[in-house]
């Protein structure tokens, strides 16, 4: 059997523009998919936000994290031990003036050494009124014998009057005198223990003033300890503890290093469950020494809003321990990668990949210590969609400045 093979050469003529034609419509297919219509090549280059290297005031701070706690804890106690606590007039949370009454003790018995006192202390007043009339006629009869003595003395040397009668009346005299300076001491006896009975019974007055318990300073109650029913003590737990004008501040621990460079008076933030935006306050005060056990140092911050505040609550915050002027870049613009950083800088309409080093965070943007310089241009947001060295359309970043964009070549608007 034979196969006849047909060559170009003897190919048909019809049979060859077929096939030509064939090439031809396929290569045109293949170029509309590479490249639809209306668009070129340069189109195919991205388009990404890019934003200015600004110079910004960084602030360093110390992270805090304690407790609130009371400015000053004020404990009351009972000043009569022994005594049975009768009721509770205030409750925890309760604001209080200085001097309001908190709980009563049960002092019945000292009630009936006030009725006795009473009893004591009239007793008393009559026998300095009885003294003092026995004084009162004393004191008559002393000048009316010395009137007499007086005149039969001057009479006796006429002999008018007998030395006898004279001396009659000396003595009289005498007697009235001893009389009157006996009535006098007995009414300084009536006069002291009408004293000591006063006395007694200003003594039994403070003790029923005592079985009040108040409030030695005005505030917000923190805790009770006082149980109706039972016996005080004024060595024992305190009846009640108040936060002195219900102010609250924070107690705070922080780490040696951190420590050494705290001051009092410097600036911090606190945020607070319950409160949106943080609480100011300021630095009050730093132990005298730091921890040997935890190596780590006590600090107080005296807070804004303080009576706002709720003892016992965990809070954090910052201080303010100084502040410089760096260059920083969006927190968006780092990539990370080999545990080291970098940016894409914008150089002759090419995204160059740079490494920096990072210093502290300031919100959305973080500072670099070194690689990009203030004015430089990088592209706000980093991913592994960009290549170094790639070509790209800058877009600005909404509030670029737009004198810093100027020798850039922006078109559209949508980032990447």
């Amino acid at each position: 059997m034979s196969v006849h093979v047909m060559t170009l050469q003897n190919r048909p003529k019809f049979v060859l523009r077929r096939s030509v034609k064939s090439l031809v419509v396929s290569t045109l297919f293949s170029s509309m998919t590479l490249y639809p219509a209306g668009e070129s090549v340069a189109q195919q280059i991205k388009s990404v936000t890019v934003g200015v290297v600004e110079r910004e005031t960084i602030r360093d701070h110390v992270a805090v994290v304690g407790t609130l706690i009371a400015k000053e804890e004020i404990r009351v106690n009972a000043l009569l031990g022994g005594k049975e606590v009768r009721s509770i007039l205030v409750e925890v949370g309760a604001v209080v003036s200085k001097g309001q009454p908190l709980a009563v003790l049960d002092v019945e018995g000292v009630n009936l050494l006030l009725e006795r006192n009473s009893v004591q202390l009239t007793r008393a007043a009559y026998a300095v009124a009885q003294e003092q009339s026995r004084v009162d006629v004393a004191a008559v009869t002393e000048r009316e014998t010395r009137k007499v003595v007086e005149r039969s003395r001057s009479l006796v040397g006429k002999g008018a009057v007998s030395q006898q009668l004279l001396d009659e009346h000396e003595n009289a005299f005498s007697r009235a005198r001893s009389q009157l300076e006996l009535a006098h001491q007995s009414l300084m006896l009536a006069e002291a223990d009408r004293k000591l009975i006063e006395r007694e019974r200003a003594e039994i007055s403070l003790t029923i003033e005592r079985s009040t318990v108040r409030a030695t300073e005005a505030g917000l109650v923190l805790s009770r300890n006082a149980r109706v029913g039972a016996m005080t003590s004024s060595s024992g737990d305190p009846l009640f503890i108040v936060a002195k004008d219900g102010l609250i501040e924070m107690e705070a621990s922080v780490s040696e290093s951190s420590f050494v460079r705290l001051k009092e008076g410097m600036q911090a933030q606190v945020i607070v469950p319950g409160i949106d935006l943080p609480v100011q306050g300021r630095l009050r005060l730093s132990a005298a020494q730091i921890d040997p056990a935890t190596r780590m140092g006590t600090v107080r911050l005296e807070l804004d809003q303080s009576k706002a505040l709720v003892p016992g609550a965990f809070v954090h915050g910052r201080i303010e321990i100084g502040q410089r002027s760096n260059v920083t870049v969006p927190a968006t613009a780092i990539r990370s990668q080999n545990g080291g950083a970098s940016v894409f800088v914008v150089e002759d309409g090419r995204a160059i990949l740079r490494s920096v080093t990072l210093g502290s965070p300031t919100g959305s943007a973080i500072e670099v210590l070194t690689g990009v310089e203030e004015g430089e241009i990088v592209v706000n947001k980093s991913g592994s969609f960009l290549k170094s060295d790639e070509q790209i359309h800058a877009v600005p970043a909404p509030g670029s400045t737009a004198q810093n964009l100027s020798s850039l070549e922006v078109e559209g608007s949508v980032a990447q």
